[in-house]
């Protein structure tokens, strides 16, 4: 070796210095910070935040669990903290929480717009920056558990992919439950692997706190506690009178934990559980068979939806370069067989979660709801970052190419990174036609529009809008799209044009259905502009109705 050469090993020990550690969770993590302010102040209010801080302040305001039960509460209220202290306005009269329609939370959602109209997009802006304060923090987690797990060099590369995620990324800028549910099921899993190893009583209260505050944030937790039940009794080592006895007592200990953090969540309004909780699960095990909404998959809808869904979403909407490196990883791991109990912690939980997504849910509205697997699979990626460093000292220089590749990716998307496609997608106008809803398309770039239209020197367009914020709030005066061919300006989502079915709350005194593919006769024409990455402006002309 000659001197000053670089290696690996001079690369780990320098990786493994305090303040080289320091600096990139720094660097990483506020990239991850200051990408995700940028998309939090510039997108528009999406779906289902257009509901949930809403529905979070008056959780608040009232103590009633009632209005959107559908999904439990804990995030929804931590959301909407900073609200308390804007001088909010709560309309709690019974009409606008009128549910016999089905929209009764979107109702309600609408009063709350239009009576704090003048502060609406900066109580969004405050609710979105505790989510993201969370992404940031489950950054800083994955970096502690990679440290554990791996070598000073590929924790660091984990750190920059997890920074570098545009799924994450783009979740963690909006006021939704994903990225908290994913940090509190992922920490769950760190306790209870620790409880495993010890049989510590207090770290089996502390699992269960975590699992019961995951449960009072998203349904989707539900599908982790058998799960952690089977890996801990897998792990478990103390098989004789005395080690069953700790195994008990710290089950009950975990279930009892878990029970306390989800009612409190609830107020202790109700025993054994709250009734807005029995609501929810109901809710959501209807959902298993198939959807609210239909689903769409390149170029088809379904009301039950693909078993492949997920496998497609996850691997058009993760960077190739994580995707290799999990490759990588997951390859290590099946040769050594999980003789590691480590490596049962970490394939087991993204593997159960995708098989029972694909085979046992049927809402395929968006990789959204694999972001608990991403913590995982990004430690999995960091062991491929490992495997490649042992094999050939070059490889040093193909990780760093991986890491700024991704790197690039994601700055150049931003701050879009909710409609991020790798590049096995080309663009967002190939992308619509294979993913839509929220991998696409979640009612984002209303804001845009006005800046489209302010440059052109106009406020008013005919306007498909696919979204609850009413266009007036930015200035926009519009008017729905003609069922058929017509000459005009419009603008139409990307949703709408691919025919999605869905309901438009903006619309005035009255909910306005829109049947599925009606507005679908714009894809005719060639588009004048995107705006964003998901609406599309048409100018249609008398002659091209004519020629049609």
């Amino acid at each position: 070796m000659r001197r000053g050469q670089v290696t690996p090993d001079r690369l780990q020990a320098y990786a493994a210095r305090a303040g080289v550690r320091a600096a990139v969770l720094v660097v990483a993590l506020g990239f991850f910070a200051v990408e995700g302010l940028v998309a939090a102040r510039t997108n528009t209010p999406t779906v289902d935040e257009f509901v949930y801080v809403p529905a979070g302040y008056y959780h608040l305001r009232t103590g009633d669990f009632g209005l959107e039960s559908t999904n439990p509460p804990f995030l929804k209220m931590a959301m909407a903290l900073p609200l308390l202290a804007m001088d909010m306005q709560l309309d709690a009269d019974p009409r606008w929480r009128d549910n016999r329609s089905g929209w009764g939370a979107w109702i309600f959602g609408t009063r709350f717009m239009e009576t704090n109209s003048g502060r609406y997009l900066d109580a969004f802006f405050a609710a979105r920056s505790v989510v993201l304060a969370l992404g940031v923090g489950l950054g800083a987690l994955v970096f502690q558990r990679a440290r554990v797990l791996l070598s000073p060099l590929a924790a660091l590369a984990t750190v920059v992919l997890y920074a570098t995620m545009p799924p994450l990324l783009a979740h963690s800028a909006v006021a939704t439950l994903d990225v908290g549910v994913t940090l509190l099921l992922f920490a769950a899993f760190i306790v209870a692997e620790r409880f495993a190893e010890t049989g510590s009583t207090r770290l089996a209260g502390l699992t269960g706190i975590l699992l019961g505050l995951a449960l009072a944030t998203k349904g989707i937790a539900m599908v982790f506690l058998p799960l952690a039940a089977v890996l801990v009794a897998a792990a478990w080592r103390a098989w004789d009178a005395a080690g069953v006895r700790r195994l008990v007592r710290g089950a009950v200990v975990m279930g009892v934990g878990a029970w306390v953090a989800l009612v409190a969540a609830y107020g202790f309004s109700g025993f054994p559980l709250p009734a807005p909780l029995v609501d929810g699960i109901r809710f959501q095990l209807a959902a298993r068979s198939s959807g609210e909404f239909p689903a769409f998959l390149n170029g088809h809808w379904s009301q039950t939806g693909w078993w492949y869904y997920y496998l497609v979403a996850f691997g058009l909407k993760t960077p190739l370069a994580t995707l290799a490196l999990v490759a990588v990883g997951l390859v290590a791991v099946a040769r050594g067989a999980l003789r590691d109990p480590r490596d049962r912690w970490l394939v087991v939980p993204p593997l159960f979660l995708l098989y029972v997504m694909s085979f046992h849910y049927g809402k395929n509205y968006g990789v959204r709801y694999l972001l608990p697997a991403f913590p995982f699979l990004l430690l999995i990626a960091g062991r491929g970052v490992d495997v490649l460093l042992g094999r050939d000292p070059r490889a040093v220089a193909a990780v760093a190419a991986l890491l700024v590749w991704q790197l690039a990716a994601c700055a150049t998307t931003g701050p879009h990174q909710l409609a991020y496609f790798n590049e096995m997608i080309a663009g967002p106008e190939r992308a619509r036609h294979v993913l839509l809803d929220s991998n696409l398309d979640w009612g984002q770039d209303l804001g845009r529009l006005k800046a489209w239209l302010d440059a052109r020197g106009t406020s008013r367009i005919c306007l498909g809008y696919f979204g609850h914020v009413d266009p007036h709030v930015y200035g926009i005066d519009f008017s729905l799209p003609p069922p058929s061919p017509a000459p005009g300006l419009c603008a139409v989502s990307a949703n709408f044009l691919a025919g999605y079915p869905y309901a438009i709350t903006y619309a005035g005194d009255r909910i306005l259905g829109v049947r599925q593919g009606a507005w679908s006769w714009f894809d005719r024409y060639r588009p004048l502009a995107r705006v964003g990455q998901s609406i599309y402006v048409f100018d249609v002309t008398a002659a091209d109705v004519a020629a049609r």
